[in-house]
């Protein structure tokens, strides 16, 4: 260990530049953006965003989940308490800008991305959803795409930059992938067939994104086929107001999360509604492989392969020297074939059977799992992998770790970790 800095709570990431460290976290009714000196740990300054609006969210969310963005010297940060805010590598504010209260069943959970000097953020919602540009000088919007077929979602989009020197966004949303021109907002491609709500980070590799999408219901032996709402309206709607209440639905098919269904919250189901919950009882977990680029709807073009066993619920895939890695709760690891998705191992983590929400890291030819526990496990990388090493911080952890230069930086509870070999040390 090199140094242990105490940190308020928080589930976001830890991000680096050359001499800053930038998360951020909460206390006393108060969202804050920290930024530590990477070289010793010391807090180089702590600032307070000018409002807490307080949002609906999962016990397991977090008013700081997102994970900042930074440019090499800027951070830009969001929450959903507030909106979308940049601070200078000292500090100063540059601006701010506050967003209108979310509609997410679970609070938001997707972070800001940068690319072609905006910052783009994605809030997937279940009314209302969509994707902001915002300069990332002035803090003013570029331009915003509407996405009402979308409903909550919370996985961080990624870029992918082009031979012709365009850039375009990758978003995982409910039931579609989608891609969009920087520069623009232009809706370039989708993909159908994602599970309902996604949460996972896409992996990119030269013109393949993989991708892992799990939600509850999604297995094979949960899927249930339901009526068209005109066929529902036709046969159960006894009152005659175009809407289905909750004694007006067959029992077997009633919605075990009806405020989740109940996307406008008026306590009834409309087609909106109905069409979201039939969709989510046949939607599919599956991990894949895309194929970038075409155009419109590329779903039997462009998917090169699915892969739907023992899928994890949070942490994204890990490429990592011509081998994925997927770890999911109870300490089930997997290696696939990237090129064919082909299974090559499943093991357990037989030390650390336990919940995962970080997602896997790697280097020095080694993998990195933690779960929620704090339960370390080393791996030695390969298609045939095994557990090399062990250990324990003996309090939770959800954020991913960040790996730079030797040194591996771990956001626990309470603490920023910074661990390397003593001759990499600063």
């Amino acid at each position: 260990m090199v140094w242990k800095s105490a940190i308020p709570a928080g589930k976001s990431s830890p991000v680096l530049t050359t001499d800053r460290i930038y998360l951020t976290g909460h206390a006393n009714g108060k969202l804050l953006t920290l930024a530590l000196e990477r070289k010793n740990g010391r807090l180089a300054w702590s600032r307070e965003a000018p409002g807490n609006r307080e949002e609906k969210r999962n016990k397991l969310n977090d008013p700081a989940s997102p994970t900042p963005v930074t440019d090499g010297s800027n951070v830009y940060v969001f929450f959903a308490g507030y909106g979308l805010l940049s601070y200078d590598a000292d500090g100063k504010e540059r601006w701010r800008l506050p967003l209108r209260p979310f509609t997410n069943f679970h609070g938001m959970g997707a972070s800001p991305v940068l690319a072609l000097g905006k910052v783009l953020m994605i809030c997937d919602q279940d009314q209302d959803a969509y994707l902001l540009a915002v300069d990332q000088n002035s803090g003013k919007p570029v331009w915003k795409v509407e996405r009402p077929e979308m409903v909550h979602s919370f996985s961080t989009p990624i870029i992918h930059a082009m031979k012709s020197g365009s850039a375009e966004v990758i978003v995982p949303g409910s039931y579609q992938m989608t891609s969009y021109d920087v520069s623009s907002g232009e809706l370039l491609w989708q993909v159908r067939g994602l599970t309902y709500q996604v949460k996972s980070v896409p992996v990119l590799d030269s013109d393949t994104v993989y991708f892992n999408g799990w939600a509850p219901g999604g297995e094979p032996s949960e899927r249930l086929e339901l009526p068209a709402f005109e066929e529902m309206i036709a046969k159960y709607d006894k009152n005659g107001d175009g809407k289905l209440s909750r004694d007006e639905i067959p029992k077997d098919w009633l919605p075990g999360t009806w405020d989740m269904q109940d996307l406008d919250k008026d306590g009834l189901l409309d087609s909106k509604d109905w069409q979201y919950y039939r969709m989510r009882r046949t939607s599919s977990n599956s991990a894949m492989a895309i194929r970038l680029g075409g155009h419109g709807d590329v779903t039997k073009s462009h998917v090169l392969w699915r892969y739907d066993k023992s899928l994890p619920d949070v942490p994204g895939v890990l490429l990592y020297r011509g081998v994925l890695y997927m770890v999911r709760n109870g300490g089930i690891v997997q290696t696939l074939e990237p090129s064919t998705g082909k299974l090559l191992k499943q093991g357990r983590l037989m030390k650390a059977l336990d919940e995962y929400y970080a997602s896997p890291v790697a280097g020095d030819g080694k993998v990195y799992m933690i779960s929620r526990s704090g339960s370390v496990s080393v791996l030695e990388g390969g298609g045939q992998w095994r557990v090399s090493a062990s250990g324990d911080f003996d309090e939770e952890v959800y954020a991913t770790p960040a790996i730079a230069d030797g040194h591996i930086w771990v956001r626990t509870a309470t603490a920023l970790y910074d661990f390397a070999q003593a001759r990499l040390q600063f």
